[in-house]
Formats: C-alpha cells, structure tokens, sequence
C-alpha cells in the first residue's frame, strides 16, 4: 500500500516539477536577451591574453541549472557532483589576426561572466563554458562583434592598472546589471588552491574550468546552441589568494535566479595564445539514422 501511495505522490509532482524548470527557462531567456544574444562567427579570431583573472563560484548543481536551458546541462565539479560552477572573468588582451588577414593589434579589455556547462553534438559530448553577459572596452572590437561575434558583446569603458603589486579592472557603467570591479594582488599568486577551493590542486583547476572544447551560448528564438572551438594552450595557471571585488550584475543574478553562491578561488594566466574559432548554430537533437539503415 505504502509503494502506491508513494507512485501516485511521484506522479503528481512531476507536472509540478517540469513547470518549475519552463518558469526558470522564461526568466533565464529573460535576463540573458538583456546582456547580449549568440549567432554566427565566420572567421577565426587570434588573441594574446596579457592578463586574465576569472573569480569562481560554486552552487548546487540544480540552482545552476536554473541559469540554462534543458539542451545544455550544469557540469558538476568533479568529486562534488551536487556542485555547480561560474565564473566572472576579468582580462586584457590583444587580438593581431581576424581570419586570415593579419591586422594592427588591437588592444581589449573584456569582462565576462560565464558558466561551466556540457551538452552534445553530432554524438559528442562537449564541455564548454556558457557565456551570459559580455563587455568588451575596444570600440572596433565591439562594433563588429556586435554583428560577427559568437556572442553579441557590449561596449564599455574600463579603468585598468597593471603594476608590480596589483592587477585592477573597473567598469565605469553603474548599475544593477554592470559588471563592476577586480583588483588582484600579485604577490599572493601561488600553485596552492585557497583553503574555500573544491579544487585538490591547480591541475584539477584547470582541467573543470579551462582545459574545454570552447565556448557555447544558445538562441532563445530558434533553441539552437551556439558552439565556439577554441585552440587553447598548454596551461600554466596558478590562483590569486588575495582579490577584492564587486560584480553588480552577479549579485543581480544570484538574487533574480535564488542561487546559494559560494566563493570558490581566483584563477588567474599571463601571455597566453588562443585561437577563438569560427562557430555555428545547431539544434542539440539525435542525428538521424541514414535511410538505408532504418
């Protein structure tokens, strides 16, 4: 009797639990056609990153998802499967090539937030991170990026100051959606993970949050993804003990989407080359099996 009562409970729920996910889904459409849209990028984009310091968060793998929609999935922290990851990144670099054409370089600031998601294609099974907002200080950059980009970025002005003892970054937009502040002190870089990490090491660091397929973001209109190869490196990370930092648009999230945010660590890079890919959109669905074969 008790096994009964039990089934028809699970039955009940569930409609409840699949309107839970389609509300998240609205809102998560919602907020994220405010910070900028994905399409297309049809020539490759050579970088070289200067500096790049991406703050991480943790979360319960379920609040994550709350963030994407069903076609992608949150990607667990390995040996913390109930956990979930973003990251808000701060960096500068230069971009010297766009396809095969070889340009004056052109130097950028960016800030990014983003989330560590896996999804499939073609019967592959990618890891990438999800892109939800992106600002980006080159007027160049973001005017064509805003029509060629993998993901429609926004222009803003940056105050940067790079010195021997601190790396800083500010957004000088205002308000509840901006991307706000970093300042990182240089002399707490170390291998050693902070005592708040999930992270075992730095291996195990830059194996979640950076040794990935590339990039992704999806189109709310068509429920298409969009995917971005990208030529990473080898890595050679290492984790900033000591940042000061404020990200409007993070606590925005956090408080829009109820997400029990944990500060995690601070990894950061230096004179680093990436590729960043010409990217395409595609319907995350089986392929078919050919005619011949059904």
């Amino acid at each position: 009797m008790q096994l009964e009562t039990r089934s028809r409970s699970e039955s009940k729920s569930q409609p409840a639990v699949q309107r839970d996910s389609l509300a998240w889904e609205a809102r998560a459409r919602e907020f994220q056609e405010r910070m900028g849209r994905v399409g297309p990028q049809l020539a490759n984009v050579t970088s070289f990153t200067n500096r790049r310091f991406t703050v991480n968060f943790s979360a319960p793998l379920e609040q994550i998802q709350r963030l994407l929609p069903h076609e992608i999935q949150a990607d667990p922290v390995p040996g913390h499967p109930e956990r979930g990851m973003l990251g808000m990144c701060a960096c500068d670099f230069w971009v010297p090539r766009i396809g095969a054409l070889p340009i004056y370089p052109i130097r950028n600031n960016d800030m990014l937030l983003r989330v560590s998601t896996r999804f499939a294609k073609g019967g592959r099974k990618l890891r990438a991170f999800y892109t939800i907002q992106s600002e980006s200080s080159s007027w160049i950059l973001g005017t064509l990026g805003r029509y060629f980009s993998h993901f429609r970025k926004r222009i803003t002005h940056f105050e940067r100051i790079d010195d021997e003892r601190v790396y800083s970054l500010r957004n000088r937009r205002g308000g509840a959606h901006a991307t706000g502040w970093l300042s990182a002190h240089k002399n707490t870089i170390q291998k050693t993970p902070p005592a708040t990490s999930l992270f075992e090491d730095i291996s195990s660091a830059t194996d979640y949050a950076f040794r990935l397929d590339g990039s992704c973001g999806f189109d709310w209109a068509s429920r298409r993804i969009s995917f971005q190869p990208i030529e990473y490196p080898e890595w050679d990370l290492s984790f900033c003990h000591t940042v000061d930092y404020e990200f409007p648009v993070l606590d925005t999230l956090s408080r829009e989407f109820q997400l029990d945010l944990t500060f995690d660590s601070v990894l950061c890079m230096e004179n680093t080359h990436q590729t960043w890919c010409a990217s395409t959109l595609f319907r995350n669905e089986p392929a078919p099996s050919p005619w011949y074969a059904r």
